[in-house]
């Protein structure tokens, strides 16, 4: 009974990546990832029991078993290859006019070229699968390429790399992980300087006017001296992609039509949620606890793509890595426009429930709406739609603002405070002749937007905020009575009486009152009367100047100084 065997997959780009930013080759050390790659060598040979001691102390290679079942074996070729290429590009770096130095360069190129093309026969002869065999193919045609080009075999190493280059950008098209896309096109970028100069060393008329590389890699193509190479090659990889063809119906109808702009959505996780959230919307409109949980679910995976993304920019930078991330980021402005639209929606149910709540329930409710508003404008670029989505929002803002304003108006007015409440509904209509003029200079709301504001409903805010203006001052007419304050302090003047001066009892007690019973009598005058008086009195003004004061020193210098007066006290005072 025979075992199935699994089918053994080596992703060639990731393993030689990972080897050259971590040993060296971030700085441009090739000595040091050469020795890297001999101690790998060395170690997998110890572990896959490849060596022999014989009797000069010397390992000798050991035949590969005929079935292999460890990728491990795949990985020893490896780094056979890249061991003979840091090698030659570390000769290349010294290399100026010295014959030799270039002969050893070109001897090892040939040598990582020999162990890549018995890399890729050996998975040709195992069962590995078809898209690890056409990764090790455009590995195995780019260390050609790089040999031809040292070789100064313009045409040989220029159809080598446009065969490496044609898989690496199926396989980009066609990845569902980031940081693998990354690595394609990172490896594209390696590849597009040589193109450039194998096409202009053959003076290739037909090219030499074009400036973009995948317009020129299009035109050689179609030209007779690579169309020859290209034509198996693209009948394999159109193999691969009918295998994939569930994959490929996922990729095609995972997609985010959304402002006039289409974008793939290129990983699964991240598709599945849309799509979910997209489905609880249509069937569950008015449960927006689930449809508000859902588009938060794929709002995380979203988030999680992006730091993958970020994560694998910082290892492996291309040129199409900033269009990956823009990508990324327009499709977390869709889930997040659709999170904060839902909830904005969710809000204008509860605050259209007006027996259930307050107003001051209401108000608040409209500052989370003006919140969501603003995360909103804060995550979309306005530039591609010139100003559409800009002015979309300052008509949902102004509106809201009126709505708002109503709620707190009717809050003053329950609490007694018809000033504030009459002038906020003034403000009110201001914020809804400002919605009508954008209204009205405007070309409409977009198909796909979730939130819209019609001039009906302009118009029937409008109504409302009068009528309660009218109410509320028809009120506070009803209760004063028709009096304003003007009025009110005009007649209690014209009440105020000066010249009524009830004369006391006590100042008329000769006198019997006759209005004792009708109401209380006025004993004594009270508060007192002020009269006049002088802040000094009249005798120390005029008799101030008449008073003699003693002298004291004179008193002094008269007294008698005698032994006699000052035992007896004669003479003294």
């Amino acid at each position: 009974m025979e075992v199935d065997t699994p089918t053994i997959k080596l992703d060639v780009l990731e393993l030689v990546n990972n080897s050259r930013m971590t040993y060296g080759l971030r700085h441009q050390d090739f000595e040091r990832y050469r020795k890297h790659c001999t101690h790998r060598v060395q170690r997998l040979r110890q572990i896959l029991h490849l060596t022999k001691p014989n009797n000069k102390k010397t390992n000798q290679q050991k035949e590969l078993p005929e079935k292999i079942t460890d990728v491990r074996y795949l990985h020893l070729f490896v780094f056979e290859v890249e061991r003979a290429w840091a090698y030659a590009m570390d000769l290349n770096q010294g290399l100026s006019a010295d014959t030799r130095k270039r002969h050893h360069t070109r001897k090892k190129l040939k040598r990582a070229t020999q162990h890549a093309e018995a890399l890729y026969r050996l998975c040709e002869q195992q069962d590995v699968e078809d898209r690890s065999k056409l990764e090790v193919k455009a590995y195995a045609a780019a260390m050609r390429g790089h040999l031809y080009f040292e070789l100064q075999q313009w045409q040989d190493a220029l159809n080598q790399f446009i065969s490496a280059r044609t898989i690496y950008e199926h396989f980009a098209t066609l990845s569902t992980s980031t940081q693998h896309e990354a690595l394609c096109y990172s490896a594209i970028d390696d590849i597009d300087p040589s193109i450039r100069i194998c096409a202009y060393n053959l003076r290739l008329n037909e090219t030499s006017m074009v400036n973009n590389v995948d317009d020129l890699v299009k035109s050689l193509k179609k030209s007779e001296a690579t169309s020859g190479h290209i034509a198996p090659l693209e009948q394999q990889l159109s193999k691969i992609s009918e295998n994939n063809a569930a994959a490929k119906k996922q990729v095609v109808a995972a997609q985010v039509n959304w402002r006039n702009k289409q974008v793939i959505i290129k990983s699964d996780k991240v598709a599945k949620g849309i799509a979910k959230a997209e489905e609880t919307t249509k069937q569950d409109q008015d449960q927006f606890d689930l449809v508000l949980g859902s588009w938060a679910d794929a709002e995380k995976l979203v988030k999680k793509a992006l730091k993958e993304d970020k994560e694998a920019t910082a290892k492996v930078a291309s040129s199409k890595s900033a269009k990956s991330t823009e990508e990324l980021q327009f499709i977390q402005s869709y889930v997040s426009y659709n999170l904060y639209s839902r909830s904005i929606q969710r809000n204008v149910r509860l605050v259209a429930q007006g027996d259930k709540t307050t107003p001051q329930e209401n108000v608040r409710l409209h500052d989370d709406i003006l919140k969501y508003l603003e995360s909103i404008r804060e995550l979309l670029s306005l530039e591609e739609q010139d100003g559409q989505l800009d002015w979309e929002l300052n008509v949902l803002t102004h509106y809201y603002r009126a709505n708002r304003c109503l709620y707190v108006a009717q809050a003053y007015a329950s609490l007694n405070r018809i000033p504030e409440a009459v002038a906020l509904y003034r403000v009110a209509q201001t914020y809804v002749a400002q919605a009508k003029q954008l209204l009205y200079q405007g070309g409409g709301f977009a198909d796909d937007s979730v939130l819209k504001v019609t001039e009906g409903e302009l118009g029937e805010l409008e109504q409302t905020l009068r009528n309660n203006t009218w109410k509320t001052q028809a009120t506070w007419y009803l209760k004063h009575g028709g009096n304003t304050a003007d009025n009110d302090l005009q007649s209690q003047m014209e009440q105020l009486n000066l010249d009524d001066k009830k004369i006391p009892l006590l100042e008329q007690l000769d006198v019997y009152p006759s209005t004792l019973t009708t109401e209380a009598p006025n004993l004594v005058e009270f508060p007192p009367r002020f009269e006049p008086a002088v802040g000094k009195p009249f005798f120390f003004d005029l008799a101030a100047n008449h008073i003699q004061y003693p002298d004291a020193l004179s008193e002094h210098s008269e007294k008698p100084s005698g032994l006699f007066s000052k035992f007896f006290g004669f003479g003294g005072k």
